[in-house]
């Protein structure tokens, strides 16, 4: 075994362990976060994903926010959780017409300034991944959607790139969505029926 193989088996146990804490909203999460983004970002620049590893960048800072966001609760002196929240229609098709456009933008630098075999795919992922993680810190639920989406198209990714281990790992990440949406519908309707 190879390091890069090393590095993605570890990463891939790490984000296995964030998904499955982040499902059950259990604020140890962002530690396997940090920890699997981390390690991916090496991949990332060994395949030459590099938007990809940007944006795992990205989620190392917002692995910290989400951190300090749920250890901050609401900002209440009742010691309550962050609670899950929903957005509107509006504010989804606002969020995702900013994401299309961005996505042009930067697959249009990559394509001219790297040499990214899929600069607007890896530009997708990285904008719309930018947006759900801050969804997802917020705890806004319809986060699972947008993570449904974007980890099914990285195993389209990892699998153009010969990242196998990390196909599967987006493969069962994208099951996982599933039930970190089903899961946290259940919790935000549960909390709803005791106010």
């Amino acid at each position: 075994m190879d390091i890069f193989s090393a590095i993605e088996i570890s990463s891939t146990i790490c984000m296995f362990l964030y998904v499955i804490l982040m499902t059950r909203q259990h604020i140890g999460c962002w530690f396997f976060g940090i920890l699997a983004s981390g390690l991916y970002i090496i991949s990332c620049f060994h395949a030459k994903i590099y938007l990809e590893a940007g944006l795992n960048f990205y989620y190392v800072a917002v692995g910290f926010y989400g951190w300090h966001l749920w250890l901050k609760k609401n900002g209440n002196k009742k010691n309550e959780t962050l609670q899950i929240t929903e957005w509107r229609a509006i504010a989804h098709i606002v969020n995702i017409l900013i994401c299309v456009a961005l996505t042009i933008l930067l697959g249009r630098i990559e394509q001219k300034y790297t040499s990214s075999p899929r600069p607007f795919f890896d530009a997708a992922i990285t904008v719309f991944g930018f947006s759900a993680t801050i969804l997802e810190a917020r705890k806004v639920l319809s986060a699972w959607i947008y993570w449904f989406i974007i980890n099914g198209a990285t195993v389209v990714l990892m699998l153009d790139r010969s990242m196998p281990i990390y196909a599967l790992q987006y493969a069962v990440l994208t099951a996982l969505c599933v039930k970190g949406y089903l899961d946290w519908r259940k919790s935000k309707a549960h909390v709803g029926d005791n106010k």
